[in-house]
Formats: structure tokens, sequence, C-alpha cells
């Protein structure tokens, strides 16, 4: 009797380690929350600096819907449960909040020195994957020229356009005759599309039978983008450290930089 008691435990730590060995099992990997029809929303208030110098504005933001705990952050700041910010001067701001299922909802907030008409417009030009082709061009408008322009912590300067950018985050501000200015923060993207160069590459090796189910089909709907963009960031670190695909070889570099791009700008569904 003892011996088949231990027999049955040594099958179930036999099957349990394989398993965590192979990886695959029927709900290996859990439906993740469909962000597209998430109820999460996220307004604000605001206070305007009060001198064309002074840093003294601040922003509040609400989230409602979702699934809380909420996380907040302005710009390229990190998340943090603190939904106020403080010692902010002139600019647009991107406000973002992130809910206890990942998904996220953001919103330009601007605030507006007192006494100043002073505003900005950015457009952009995509970098392309791994290269420096970007442009952000700064159009000033109102408060009183002539204007001069920056880009991150650089000189400024009196061209509106900055060129031979990598995709990443910039902040550009303009400053105009009597000291007002005006700062946002800008996103240049590679412009690569799922549609075009990433859909083929996760249809090719993850959207096939035995992926990640030995013998059978993966639990999760490759094929489908919502799942993918929900997985974009586990897929690039597993891609680039050759984890995935599974049982396979290593994707080629080439491949390895057009997901790195895609999911960088965004896991956009373009």
């Amino acid at each position: 009797m003892i011996s088949n008691f231990l027999k049955t435990i040594a099958s179930i730590v036999f099957w349990i380690s394989l398993v965590v060995y192979t990886g695959c099992s029927s709900n290996d990997e859990p439906q993740p929350v469909d962000c597209n029809v998430s109820t999460l929303a996220v307004s604000s208030t605001s206070t305007n600096p009060t001198s064309c110098t002074a840093s003294d504005g601040t922003i509040s933001a609400t989230a409602t819907g979702g699934e809380g705990p909420y996380q907040f952050a302005l710009d390229s700041q990190p998340y943090a449960s603190s939904a106020s910010f403080t010692a902010l001067s002139a600019g647009i701001y991107l406000l973002k909040v992130k809910d206890n299922n990942g998904c996220e909802r953001t919103k330009n907030v601007t605030i507006i020195s007192a006494g100043s008409t002073l505003a900005a417009t950015v457009s952009l030009l995509d970098s392309g994957c791994k290269t420096a082709n970007g442009t952000v061009t700064i159009n000033a408008t109102g408060g009183t020229g002539p204007y001069t322009y920056k880009l991150n912590d650089g000189a400024a300067s009196s061209s509106d356009t900055f060129t031979n950018l990598s995709a990443g985050t910039y902040s550009a501000k303009v400053i105009d005759n009597v000291g007002c200015s005006t700062t946002q923060s800008v996103k240049v993207l590679s412009g690569t599309k799922y549609s075009t160069q990433v859909k083929n590459i996760i249809d090719t090796n993850c959207a096939i039978s035995g992926c990640h189910v030995t013998g059978g089909a993966a639990p999760i709907t490759w094929t489908t983008i919502e799942n993918v963009q929900s997985r974009a960031a586990d897929i690039k670190q597993k891609t680039q450290s050759g984890e995935m695909p599974k049982g396979g070889p290593k994707l080629p570099q080439a491949q390895l930089d057009l997901i790195a791009c895609w999911v960088d700008d965004g896991a956009l569904n373009n």
C-alpha cells in the first residue's frame, strides 16, 4: 500500500516537472483582458502657472472604470500611485493612467502661462526601424516673435525643424521674444507596420499547431491582433532572448528588429 502511494506521488511529480519543463499546458497562457473594450477612462483638472517664468502649474487626474487600483504618469515619467503633478511650467502634457489589468488610457492636458498667448503644435516624420530619419517640426503661434526652439537639452535655435532623429520620446520647446515658453513631449515612431511587416512573422512562427501546447492548438489565437497587442512586451522580450518561438531557432535579426520597433512604437493596429 505504501509502495502504491509512493508510485502515485512520483507520477504526480513527473507530470508537474514535465509541464514546468516544456512550458506547455492547455491553460499555461491565461486569457488576456481585451483593453480595447475596457471602460477605463481618465479625466483631469489643472491650474496654470502664474507667469512666464513660473513653474507652479498643477494637474490632478481622476480615473474611472477598468479595474483598480490605478497608477498615473505624466509624459515619460514612470507610473506611480499619485494622481497629482505639481511644479509644472506652461506646456502640453500627456497624462496617462494604467489599471490593474494593464490597460492604459491617455489624454493631452494644456496649461498656459498667465497673460501669454504663446502656443505650439508639432508635426513628426517617422524614423524608420533602427534608422535615424525622423523629423520634429515645431509650429509656434501667439506670444511675441521672433521665436527660438529647443529639442531636449540642446541649444536654442532659430530653426523650428530637427532632423536625423531616432525613434524615441523628445521634449520640444518654443521660447518667444519676451521669455515665455511652452514645452511638450513628443514621440517619434519608427513607423513599423503590423499588417505588412510584423503579422507574417507572428503568423508563421506563433499561430501554428503545437506552439504552446504539445501536439495541439495554442490556447491564444495569435492571428487576432488584440491578443498579440496584449502580449506585445512579452513577445518582444522572449523573441529577443530566443525563448520564442518555442522549440524553434531564434528569429533572424531583421525580424527581431521589426518586432522590437513595432512594440516600442506602442504595438499599434496598423
